[in-house]
């Protein structure tokens, strides 16, 4: 692929991706956040401080109840501070009580405007893909934290956190693409450099669906296409995210005869893909 049809690519995959997270209802949200934080807590207990998280917007994880517990234990927190499209981030401290002011996009910052050098920065991610090449995140395409990260180099290590249904094939990394050092979700956590994605070795994959009980992915696109009439408008980004993974662009079908819980129950237990099966247990928990 050429970088122009990357490019293309990306702004099509950040609107699926963003679209479903939004999707996602606020009770889910918080529980697949409350999993996450329980997973990224041991690992944090291993990186050096100052730690640097984010404050919260498009339905990001809402990690601030780590944040407030690191701050009561007495590691150094930070919050990112963007001054100018194209320039690297900056930090300044945060802990609880202090004040905060609006920033670029009206994002809460600490109003001090005393600066600190983050040793381990945790960042959102929108996408990502992880295998032995390296763990790449794809973000909202501003090139923040790459410019960050490659001003840092080596004096900072970055955590890209999000949910594991938002797992890709590929970003198609490209130079500029820093890969994170770790990458967690509510379903796991890699500890970094020494602990690389492994390949798992199961013989079962060399089977055909079918035959390991599992539905085709023209089944489960068919499926989730006939449940989409009957769906809320505010959900429908999750549905259409696993229509994306599965290469389909025409979402019409005759309506479910079926309640769509009752579709997506029978579902669920028949699909393969891991974030697929996310995304459609996260639309099934959401009605």
């Amino acid at each position: 692929m050429s970088w122009t049809e990357i490019k293309a690519w990306r702004r099509m995959a950040r609107q699926k991706l963003l679209a479903a997270r939004v999707a996602i209802a606020p009770p889910e949200r918080a529980a697949l956040a409350q999993r996450l934080m329980e997973r990224l807590e041991p690992v944090l207990k291993t990186r050096p401080a100052p730690i640097s998280f984010y404050w919260p917007i498009k339905a990001e994880p809402d990690l601030r109840p780590l944040m407030r517990k690191l701050d009561q234990a007495g590691v150094a927190v930070c919050l990112p501070v963007a001054t100018k499209l194209g320039e690297p981030l900056r930090f300044r401290p945060w802990h609880r009580g202090c004040q905060m002011e609006r920033g670029f996009w009206d994002i809460p910052v600490p109003a001090d405007p005393t600066e600190v050098a983050p040793r381990t920065l945790i960042a959102p991610i929108v996408g990502y893909a992880a295998d032995h090449a390296g763990r790449y995140r794809l973000g909202y395409g501003g090139g923040f934290f790459d410019r960050t990260l490659s001003k840092l180099g080596k004096d900072a290590s970055a955590i890209g956190i999000g949910y594991s249904m938002f797992a890709l094939e590929t970003i198609h990394p490209q130079p500029h693409d820093v890969p994170m050092t770790a990458l967690v979700t509510e379903r796991d956590g890699d500890g970094g450099e020494d602990n690389p994605p492994a390949s798992e070795v199961c013989y079962l994959e060399e089977a055909v669906d079918a035959y390991a009980g599992f539905a085709a992915p023209e089944e489960i696109a068919a499926a989730l296409a006939s449940i989409r009439p009957g769906l809320a408008p505010e959900r429908l980004g999750l549905a259409d995210y696993a229509l994306w993974r599965l290469g389909v662009d025409e979402t019409s079908a005759p309506s479910a005869a079926e309640p769509v819980d009752a579709v997506l129950d029978a579902l669920l237990p028949r699909i393969r893909d891991d974030a697929i099966h996310a995304a459609v247990t996260a639309l099934r928990r959401s009605l």
